[in-house]
Formats: C-alpha cells, structure tokens, sequence
C-alpha cells in the first residue's frame, strides 16, 4: 500500500467527513504539485550532492504514486 501525502489524507478526510468530493479540481492538483516540489526541495537541500532528480522521482513514485 503506498503513503498518502498530507494533501491526498485531508482529500479523503474531508470526503468521508462532510461528503466533499473534489479530487479532479485543478486546486488539488496544484496542491499535490507543490507538495511534491517541496518533499524535493528538502531531500536535495539535505542530500545536495548524492542525490539526482531522477533518484528523487524514482523514491517519490515508489512511495506516494498509486
């Protein structure tokens, strides 16, 4: 089973809690967009040297993609 974002958990949440359903909004696609970019910026300000974009994409596709 792959780890929710923090994003995609209050998308969940808030369809089962108050019946919202608005995953195919371009909000939420903008919100996991920038999410994504800052669990980058902070694996490459931590690793700067070792760790290339694509190591990067393969760790977060392993991880969070369905």
């Amino acid at each position: 089973m792959k780890k929710q974002t923090a994003v995609e958990w209050l998308v969940e949440e808030l369809k089962i809690e108050k019946g919202i359903d608005f995953i195919s909004t371009s909000l939420f696609q903008k919100a996991i967009i920038m999410e994504k970019q800052l669990h980058e910026q902070t694996a490459t300000h931590f690793f700067p040297t070792s760790l290339k974009k694509e190591d990067f994409e393969q760790y977060y596709n392993n991880v969070y993609e369905k």
